[in-house]
């Protein structure tokens, strides 16, 4: 009996193919940071891998010769497939270059390797922060530690009153949290996945709160105190320089 192409392990084969193309894209071109921590960097690798090797063992099956040729069960890659796609495309992820660089910003500075400082917080106890400098009394709270920071100032200001503060994030001005006159520069906190995502950020005070503009990426640069409010203080950033910046590397910051 003449062999012809066994067409359900063709269009397997290929939809494997493609699916390790996406897991592999998705980890070179730093993409998967939209949708996933850094920490499933080895699983996408493992993924694309698996999918790569599976298609070749399709497509070497092709004249493998089957009385019964089944489909159905390609939806299980063919949907999730379509959907990655469909949210890339949406979020212009597309033209994203393989391999990107990291870009020069004062909140990735390499110099603020050398500036460390010891977290007493507990459940951080002993990890490694950056941008501490304790003879200026500044604190350049680079993209990557945007949480850290938080958590160790808020769970203790008092080490900190008085100190330069410098932050990057995301406009914040409406908002039931926020004081008046207040806003907040704030990033993402991705704990798990996109979908439980909340927003983190100082609260800041800046008197011409009405020339900021919700989303823009703005480095802030103020002095950290305690205002004063009518039954409590207050920890607030007293804002003295607000700038445009280009948006960080990571889209989001992680709880480890």
């Amino acid at each position: 009996m003449k062999k012809t192409i066994n067409s359900s392990r063709l269009i397997q084969g290929l939809i494997e193919l493609l699916a390790a193309f996406a897991f592999l894209w998705l980890a070179v071109t730093r993409c998967y940071q939209y949708y996933v921590t850094p920490r499933t960097m080895p699983y996408l690798y493992f993924a694309g891998a698996l999918f790569l090797a599976m298609g070749i063992y399709n497509f070497y099956k092709l004249r493998e010769l089957t009385h019964t040729r089944r489909y159905r069960h390609l939806l299980a890659l063919i949907i999730p497939l379509a959907l990655l796609f469909a949210s890339v495309y949406e979020q212009d992820l597309l033209g994203t270059p393989l391999f990107p660089s990291v870009h020069d910003s004062d909140f990735n500075d390499p110099k603020c390797l050398d500036e460390v400082y010891t977290m007493q917080t507990p459940v951080y106890a002993g990890r490694e922060l950056h941008g501490y400098d304790a003879e200026n009394q500044t604190i350049t709270v680079m993209e990557a530690e945007t949480y850290q920071w938080l958590v160790e100032i808020y769970s203790d200001p008092t080490p900190f009153l008085g100190y330069t503060i410098r932050t990057m994030g995301q406009v914040l001005t409406e908002s039931d949290r926020l004081s008046y006159g207040c806003f907040s520069p704030t990033r993402k906190l991705m704990t798990c996945c996109v979908a439980d995502m909340f927003i983190i950020g100082f609260a800041c005070q800046y008197d011409p709160i009405e020339t900021l503009h919700d989303g823009d990426w703005v480095s802030v640069t103020g002095t950290l105190a305690m205002v004063d409010m009518e039954e409590y203080q207050e920890l607030r950033i007293l804002v003295d320089t607000v700038e445009k910046c280009q948006p960080p590397d990571e889209p989001y910051v992680y709880s480890y």
